[in-house]
């Protein structure tokens, strides 16, 4: 894989352009584009409570298939395991959220996708039939027959990993314990995200029935970038040179903005920048796919909340590309919660909002004064966040103004969650870069203004 160098300091030919799959310029003009607008609070949570429940579905996986001790609640796990020893995904992963343009075959056939750290890259592939419109044939998709690179893996292939018939493909059923979603067979093509970044034999699962169902109708399937054996990031990791991370990316900070997705950005693009936090990526065995930073407290004004590092550690926090909101092991968000409240007593609090328990009206307000939260990470490095990254004021049936507004936290479903984890509001206005060979991840500031 070769790099172009651009003025900004980033790889430019590696750089994609990524938006909100409610943006009006969302790459399909189907269901996405024309509903395009903001998502409302309740639909947020809704696909927020979605992807909690794949993150349950895949730590009973991992113990079933190989239970393994929980890293040592005083220090973190040392080191990063890539590929991650769990490679088979047999559910989806929730809903996404962000698309990009890639392209798939030779020669590329360009299709829109989005990209997750879920373990599972798949492409809806022709023939291929819609859920929605009784049977008809789908318009976008891949095509295997118009690919001189194409070539489906054989069950027993070291590339497969699925329980399958032995002597053909290699397929699967995706389904949880009332509903079959599909068949799927693996297959390999070119996956090209520009001239040069190109990747020879990268595998997907091949999906001939319409998933709409999951990708919204405005794209046709997802890229990985977790740590599984198959995933871009790995094929990043082994051919990228020293001095690359594996990925980077911004995401949008609203439905009409526009982020980027970046492939083996140079690490000497971050050096010198003002403000850049450089956090350890630990390994977690009950969901090694993912990534985790070890986050060992949080202040608000400058007060830790009264639990040890242990705490914060013993179930691990990922860091997600998906889910809005920021969910905390139960005690921790209590915590975080009567401080924040103490703090903003001064404001008349609003109803709770489904998960978000601590809102207020600032109806008259003239100015918020809102507390500083403070993220701190195991080898010292700490992160103030900003109001956009804690809280969520909505304008829902309001004419002017923001008048109400929730910290955009919430308490995980049960203290027996996998774990801690950071959505993406608190991801906004920062470039998220994962050095994976280095074994950290860096907050880079005032890198996402692209519209």
């Amino acid at each position: 894989m070769g790099q172009a160098a651009s003025s900004d300091g980033h790889s430019n030919g590696n750089k994609l352009p990524v938006v909100h799959r409610l943006s009006p310029c969302s790459p399909l003009a189907g269901g996405g584009a024309r509903k395009h607008g903001k998502p409302s609070l309740h639909e947020i949570l809704h696909r927020d409570s979605l992807r909690l429940r794949y993150l349950s579905q895949v730590r009973a996986a991992a113990a079933a298939a190989a239970p393994a001790p929980s890293p040592s609640a005083d220090t973190p796990a040392s080191g990063l395991s890539v590929p991650a020893t769990q490679n088979v995904v047999a559910s989806f992963p929730g809903l996404f959220e962000y698309t990009v343009l890639a392209g798939y075959g030779t020669p590329a056939q360009q299709l829109p996708l989005f990209f997750d750290v879920s373990g599972l890259s798949d492409i809806r592939c022709k023939p291929c039939f819609s859920r929605s419109s009784r049977g008809e044939p789908c318009d976008v998709g891949f095509d295997p027959s118009k690919s001189s690179s194409f070539r489906s893996v054989p069950c027993g292939s070291p590339d497969c990993g699925y329980s399958c018939s032995t002597g053909g493909s290699c397929t699967t059923t995706f389904q949880n314990s009332t509903f079959v979603f599909g068949n799927g067979t693996v297959v390999m093509d070119t996956l090209t995200l520009s001239p040069s970044a190109t990747f020879d034999n990268f595998a997907v699962v091949c999906l001939q029935l319409d998933n709409d169902l999951f990708t919204d109708d405005v794209a046709v399937g997802n890229i990985d970038l977790s740590l599984s054996r198959h995933s871009l990031a790995t094929r990043v990791l082994n051919s990228s040179p020293p001095g690359t991370a594996v990925f980077s990316y911004c995401l949008p900070a609203d439905t009409d903005t526009h982020g980027f997705l970046t492939i083996a950005p140079a690490l000497s693009d971050y050096s010198g920048h003002a403000g850049v936090k450089y956090v350890p990526l630990v390994t977690n065995p009950t969901g090694p796919n993912f990534y985790y930073v070890d986050l060992v407290a949080i202040a608000i004004n400058g007060k830790d909340l009264p639990f040890p590092p242990a705490l914060f550690r013993g179930n691990g926090t990922m860091i997600d590309s998906q889910s809005a909101f920021t969910y905390l092991n139960p005690p921790i968000y209590a915590a975080l919660r009567d401080e924040f409240r103490k703090a903003m007593a001064q404001y008349p609090p609003a109803p709770a909002f489904s998960d978000l328990d601590t809102c207020y009206n600032f109806t008259l307000t003239e100015y918020i004064y809102l507390p500083n939260i403070t993220f701190r990470f195991g080898n010292g490095e700490t992160m103030d966040l900003d109001d956009r990254q804690f809280m969520y004021f909505f304008r829902e049936h309001l004419t002017d103004g923001f008048p109400f507004g929730c910290l955009a936290f919430a308490a995980a479903p049960d203290e027996n969650f996998p774990w801690n984890f950071i959505g993406t509001q608190v991801q906004r206005t920062k470039e998220i870069v994962y050095d994976v060979r280095g074994g950290k991840v860096a907050f880079v500031p005032s890198r996402c203004g692209l519209r």
